[in-house]
């Protein structure tokens, strides 16, 4: 157990660096190796990787996702610091540490050069070549790719579906526009994965309200279906009877993706099951998609193909 004055100093020091401490930082506050030794044993602190520290109590409470931004930051109060060559977090670790959306990626670390410098890879860290320090910005002390730079890394390195996912919620989030991405499309850095970049920026839309939108709308472009609208408003008399996650264009079939977050109470189902029977009476068909459904193409080609057919019939008849 540790005196009750380094004790303090411990829980200041976390506080101060968001939950992330190195282990210099604690012998230049007086702490010695053995008293680290005891605050690991114990579970008070974790080690990430050498020298480098987090609250144990923040990292047990942290989902997967918030524990990468936490081991960003950890990387980050380790590495870039350190030596002449100057290190941005980007890719899905910049995005993590402004809180957006990520699917379909890797959980290691990733770093850019800023100016100059090589990629390499050690465990559970990929650097990247350079980037300029024009589209960089400091978040909480710590060097970051912008969000329109993170979202086209993410695209480029890891595909459409990846990259649809951040650029939505980053647009969702007012964190950059569209002009912003477009902006991007030629950088040398996002050259090898320039197709995916060229139609991320090109599908990107902020009203899409969720990751699961987002995959829902990129798997509905991949299939020989109308183009799917966002976020439409039905109306009847002049009333609002329904907001639709997407309306097939030119067609009465609305897709909805059904995460069930919505659903928090049985009268939260009651109220849902009116508002599609409102819609279905106005002669609208309803397909809704789970996140099964979007890896499974096929079926929801079949569904979408049979809404489409019982609305051609609603029209006919």
């Amino acid at each position: 157990m540790l005196p009750a004055h380094r004790a303090a100093t411990v829980e200041s020091l976390l506080r101060s660096s968001r939950g992330v401490v190195t282990s210099a930082a604690l012998t230049a506050a007086g702490l010695t190796t053995k008293d680290i030794y005891r605050l690991t044993t114990a579970g008070r602190l974790v080690r990430l990787r050498r020298g480098v520290l987090v609250d144990g109590a923040l990292w047990g409470a942290s989902a997967p996702w918030d524990r990468h931004a936490i081991r960003a930051r950890a990387f980050a109060a380790d590495l870039l610091p350190s030596g002449q060559d100057r290190l941005a977090v980007s890719h899905q670790s910049a995005l993590a540490l402004m809180e957006l959306a990520v699917h379909g990626v890797d959980d290691a670390v990733h770093l850019s050069r800023v100016g100059t410098g090589k990629s390499y890879r050690s465990t559970g860290l990929h650097v990247h070549g350079p980037v300029d320090g024009e589209h960089t910005v400091t978040i909480d002390g710590t060097l970051v790719v912008t969000p329109q730079l993170a979202c086209l890394q993410v695209a480029a390195a890891s595909g459409v579906e990846s990259g649809l996912v951040a650029a939505d919620s980053a647009l969702r989030a007012g964190a950059c526009t569209r002009d912003d991405l477009t902006a991007l499309v030629g950088l040398p850095t996002l050259r090898t994965g320039h197709p995916s970049v060229r139609l991320v920026t090109r599908l990107a839309d902020g009203r899409r309200e969720s990751a699961g939108e987002s995959r829902t709308a990129w798997l509905l472009h991949q299939l020989p279906v109308p183009p799917p609208v966002p976020q439409v408003v039905i109306r009847h008399g002049g009333a609002v009877v329904a907001r639709v996650d997407f309306l097939l264009e030119g067609t009465r079939v609305v897709v909805e993706f059904d995460g069930m977050l919505k659903y928090s109470a049985v009268r939260d189902v009651h109220a849902e099951k009116r508002r599609e029977d409102a819609l279905r009476t106005l002669g609208y068909e309803v397909v809704r998609l789970t996140w099964d459904d979007l890896a499974r193409p096929e079926v929801v080609l079949r569904k979408v193909r049979a809404a489409l057919d019982r609305a051609a019939l609603r029209v006919a008849s």
